[in-house]
């Protein structure tokens, strides 16, 4: 038996994997899904171990094979067992979220590594670029560079991405043709672009867009999300101002704020630009405001409304 674990942040990036092993493979298999969230591990040993009625050999995938760090140490046993069976023709690829913490699995991770190949997807290590055209061109849309690159700062994940393209596509079927402008009124900005668009709007005093943008956020169901986003960016923007003063290397305020170089360049700008008296008065406003929404004082609602007239 072959056995694969991937380590993904993004289940369409696992997808892709998984889709390329199946390709790789010269023959046809039973194809059975688990999810150790919802199914026994005991069954997916069942089908491990059983013949296929098809007379087929079996490729099985298992989502949440993280909890396989859980299980019984019988289980484990039995499942390592099925793992090591060299005479099975067998696939078994096993998906694992990328934070998952498995401090203190070490063992169990060494005993399944012994009969497993772990591989790691991120998205950020896809060239998103090159499968965003591709995913295009292979249906005769025509896209350039530029306009790639506009639809990935859009897109924070594969399957967001996947998404974006079928929602263009059917959009531009009659001229197959992406614009950057195509993408602005068809793709809604992440939640990240709207949230330094919300904090810059409340340090500029504009307040009809603050509540624009707000109205964004309640679109998408993400108006309980306003109040910690806020506090995160101010936070951001009061560090960069502190480490720029300090004439810290862009590259490790980068590193240091966990965000990308061109992020860091715009938080770094726009900390130099706005004051840092305002910026801490804003932390200081929202903390304070996110206790009492929580205590009870006031309604969340209205307590962001007050925050966004004062």
């Amino acid at each position: 038996m072959v056995s694969y674990f991937l380590s993904t942040d993004d289940y369409s990036a696992a997808s892709n994997k998984i889709e390329e092993i199946r390709r790789s493979l010269s023959k046809s298999f039973e194809e059975i899904s688990y999810d150790l969230d919802e199914d026994s591990i005991y069954e997916v040993i069942n089908d491990l171990t059983t013949i296929s009625l098809f007379e087929e050999p079996k490729l099985i995938t298992i989502k949440s094979a993280e909890l396989i760090t859980e299980i019984s140490d019988n289980a484990l046993n039995e499942l390592l067992s099925a793992m090591g069976n060299y005479d099975s023709e067998n696939i078994l690829i096993g998906i694992t979220v990328k934070d998952y913490d498995f401090k203190n699995k070490g063992d169990i991770l060494n005993r399944i590594k012994k009969n497993a190949s772990f591989i790691d997807i991120q998205v950020k290590n896809i060239p998103v670029d090159e499968y965003i055209e591709k995913s295009f061109k292979s249906e005769g849309y025509s896209i350039t560079p530029d306009v790639v690159n506009t639809l990935k700062q859009y897109t924070e994940s594969l399957t967001q991405i996947n998404s974006s393209i079928e929602i263009l596509k059917c959009y531009k079927a009659d001229t197959k043709s992406i614009t950057s402008e195509d993408i602005n009124l068809m793709i809604p900005k992440p939640l990240e672009d709207k949230g330094y668009e919300l904090t810059n709007a409340l340090l500029a005093g504009e307040k009809k867009r603050v509540f624009e943008i707000y109205e964004d956020f309640k679109i998408m169901n993400a108006a309980g999300n306003v109040i910690p986003m806020l506090l995160n960016k101010f936070q951001q923007l009061y560090n960069a101002y502190i480490l720029n003063k300090a004439q810290t290397p862009q590259e490790v305020i980068a590193t240091l704020l966990n965000v990308s170089k061109g992020q860091a360049y715009y938080i770094i700008k726009g900390a130099k630009s706005r004051s840092v008296v305002d910026i801490k008065r804003n932390i200081e406003y929202l903390n304070k405001l996110d206790y009492d929404i929580k205590t009870g004082k006031i309604d969340y609602e209205l307590g962001l409304q007050l925050y966004f007239l004062r």
